[in-house]
């Protein structure tokens, strides 16, 4: 019979014990940097259960050295035995437990628990029972609810952050990218107590309460970061000769000394054109030039506009507008392959002009001043005039216009900086990862993943422009072996159908934003390369990501899931949803489709010169998305549709995704030839229109289809064949969205 081996305490009134604790905690302090938030909602007398996240073998080490009072931890009994563990817990007479050993070991390890609680002390633990090796929370167990069974003992949510990058943390797979930056010798440690629940908490609820501490802790990483261009620059100068960046025309990596230089000799040609504009156009694809232009913006002290090239003459001309923008700078050879139609009163500058007036002097004196110079002289060069901040705006993107004329998105350093902390925490890429950049900047997924990541991440990528070109694409990917692929699903849906198997074999890693990924999709593009997607979700709004997919982590006796079929997965670091009443507002219980709501450093300040907008798109501090969701109690998300793709049909809230889903289903479709929109309609007040790109008689088969059990969706939502138009192409937006608004429209007049 198993027993549990019980660490002799050194607990009592000997006088050894603090001394011990305080050369302990000293120890610890010397060599980490603890930033506490919240230490108030700890009781100062009384019995409380602390319970915590579980990033790293530091974490019951940096709880106890913050609190004023000791605390045992349940923790494990092999890790009790290890050297360097052993004297931390002898002198917070920790708790050893150990689920191997049977119910009766444990049932006296809680029993201990609940004595220590009885007589007016504190005891903490993990609720999640191990390590996450994922990034992000796992599923809370049960056995912190048996310890307060029938007591009135307070539950202390806690947030631990920062443990999980160091070598005493458990990412799987994690390489380089994941390291945080670092001042001086010292690691930042932050841990943020919440306010106290009650003892019949539910573990989806304690783990939400935990969620939104973690938004705190993460974001007193602000003042350990820096801005944009010089956390990039940084990096490329400790690493002057990698090779990580390649551009389409040649596939070859450029050294970072290059990439230094290149910078600095474009900005010494741009400074006088751009002059005192603090709002600068940039119409560029994902290319070496686009990658320098955006970098030399950031450095000198100027906001970016990435224009959306597929965007009309009059919403580019609004934005000129919203802006006060007088500059482009763009590529004489993209405006000849892609005409563009600029409105009038913008001063155009092509970089191959001032590539011509570079000369080998000033790429010398570049590669100088770029591996060498101090960083305000370089930003000084460029024409920065004050010292730059975290919270300073580094872009200003403008959402698609799916649904309407687009707002402004002013992005800072830091929401950036959080996002991509989050999400290389959330999805551990190795050190010999390579990326395709081929979404757009203008997209806030292509602004994130494909332009700043790479630079802060240290991690390779290959650019080519055009993510429609399946040919183009099938070149980068094969010559420079890309292993991490990053799109929407119509693009995914057009490669299935335009590349051969062989030409994806280096493919590991296929992750899709910006709209739903339909199972048909994935399976297809499964059985085509041998990968299958999986899914993540953001708006412009949120810097964009909220939630990601990530490979499970298995091992020995171990399993901690990173997808689910349905889900987009759960949210990074640092970032935390709720759902509510779409009308009243209030909170739902987990599990209930509602209003998503998003909070973290992530998400912007407010719209650009709306703030009308800006209040309505906040409650409490919380964005409102748009979109209607649930979250399971394992905590990941489940996206059903926008709030504003809804269609009130005869008094019932009929959702277009889900009507789409179902054609496509019906169809036996991979790639989208459904879009569902909902017009007036003086009898029903709504009624559904499909645009479809499918023959009649397809058509008809679907909706015969509809009708019978399987599909279980209610007769109200089956459109009438009457209200089918058929169109050449399904109107899409060039970051790969449905355009909403054009959909509609082409509704209206075919119904007129």
């Amino acid at each position: 019979m198993r027993t549990v081996a019980v660490i002799p305490s050194l607990g009592g009134p000997s006088r050894v014990m603090p001394l011990l604790r305080w050369l302990v905690f000293s120890i610890f302090r010397l060599f980490f940097r603890p930033e506490v938030r919240g230490l108030e909602n700890v009781p100062r007398h009384g019995a409380a259960l602390i319970v915590s996240n579980h990033q790293s073998f530091l974490d019951a080490m940096l709880i106890t050295s913050v609190l004023p009072r000791p605390v045992p931890f349940l923790i494990s009994q092999s890790v009790m035995r290890t050297w360097w563990v052993m004297p931390f817990a002898k002198v917070t007479r920790a708790i050893p437990v150990e689920r191997t050993n049977g119910p009766r070991a444990l049932g006296a390890a809680l029993e201990r628990a609940r004595a220590e609680l009885a007589r007016g002390g504190l005891v903490a633990l993990f609720p999640e029972g191990m390590i996450s090796r994922t990034g992000t929370l796992l599923p809370f167990q049960r056995g912190y609810e048996k310890i307060v069974e029938g007591t009135d003992v307070p539950l202390v949510p806690v947030a631990v952050d920062g443990g999980a990058e160091t070598r005493w943390g458990r990412l799987a797979g994690a390489g380089g990218s994941v390291r945080p930056p670092r001042r001086g010798w010292r690691t930042p440690l932050r841990i943020a107590f919440g306010k106290p629940l009650p003892p019949t908490t539910p573990p989806a609820e304690l783990r939400q309460a935990i969620a939104e501490q973690l938004v705190v802790a993460f974001g007193l990483r602000r003042r350990d970061e820096e801005p944009l261009h010089r956390a990039a620059i940084r990096r490329m100068r400790r690493r002057p000769l990698a090779r990580l960046v390649a551009d389409h025309a040649t596939h070859e990596p450029l050294p970072n000394l290059k990439l230094l230089a290149g910078v600095v000799a474009l900005g010494d040609k741009l400074r006088p054109r751009v002059g005192d504009d603090p709002v600068v156009g940039v119409m560029l694809p994902p290319t070496l030039g686009g990658v320098l232009t955006n970098l030399f913006l950031a450095a000198a002290g100027r906001v970016s506009v990435n224009l959306n090239y597929t965007a009309s003459t009059r919403i580019l001309d609004e934005i000129r507008q919203d802006t006060g923008m007088r500059l482009v700078i763009t590529s004489r050879v993209f405006l000849e392959k892609a005409p563009v139609a600029l409105p009038e009163g913008l001063e155009i500058v092509c970089l191959e002009d001032l590539r011509d007036e570079i000369t080998g002097l000033d790429r010398l004196l570049g590669l100088a001043i770029g591996l060498l110079a101090p960083m305000a002289s370089l930003e000084r060069r460029l024409g920065r005039t004050r010292a730059p901040h975290v919270e300073d705006v580094v872009g200003l993107l403008y959402s698609s216009g799916s649904t309407g004329t687009p707002k402004g998105i002013p992005l800072t350093h830091w929401n950036i900086v959080s996002n991509i902390r989050g999400s290389l925490l959330a999805v551990r890429l190795p050190d010999d990862a390579h990326l395709l950049g081929a979404l757009p900047f203008f997209h806030s997924f292509g602004y994130m993943v494909a332009l700043w990541l790479p630079l802060l991440g240290g991690i390779r990528i290959t650019y080519f422009p055009n993510p429609l070109d399946a040919r183009g694409v099938t070149e980068s990917v094969r010559r420079g072996g890309v292993t991490h692929l990053f799109a929407t699903p119509t693009f995914l849906a057009q490669y299935v159908r335009r590349i051969e198997p062989e030409e994806f074999a280096s493919l590991e890693f296929v992750l899709t934003g910006a709209e739903k990924l339909r199972d048909s999709v994935a399976d297809a593009f499964e059985k085509q390369f041998g990968v299958r997607p999986i899914e993540g979700y953001g708006c412009t709004e949120t810097s964009p990501v909220v939630a990601l997919s990530a490979p499970d982590v298995r091992g020995a006796g171990l399993l901690q899931r990173g997808h689910k079929p349905g889900s987009v997965g759960v949210p990074i670091p640092g970032v935390a949803v709720r759902t509510v009443d779409p009308e009243s507002l209030a909170p739902l219980p987990v599990g209930t489709p509602g209003l998503l709501l998003v909070a973290g450093a992530n998400v912007m300040a407010g719209y650009h010169k709306r703030p009308e907008l800006t209040a309505e798109a906040f409650l409490d501090g919380w964005y409102r998305t748009g979109d209607i969701a649930h979250v399971d109690d394992e905590g990941f998300l489940f996206i059903t549709d926008r709030l504003s793709r809804f269609s009130k049909v005869a008094g019932e809230m009929v959702p277009h995704g889900r009507v789409e889903e179902a054609l496509q289903a019906a169809a036996g479709e991979a790639e989208p030839c459904f879009a569902v929109t909902g017009i007036p309609d003086e009898k029903r007040g709504e009624r559904l229109i499909v645009l479809t790109t499918l023959p009649p008689d397809r058509v008809r088969a679907a909706l015969d289809a509809l009708a019978q059990p399987g599909f279980d969706l209610p007769a109200l939502w089956i459109p009438r064949e009457r209200d089918v138009v058929a169109v050449e192409a399904i109107p899409v937006l060039g970051s790969g969205k449905k355009d909403l608004q054009r959909i509609r429209q082409v509704a209206l007049e075919s119904t007129s």
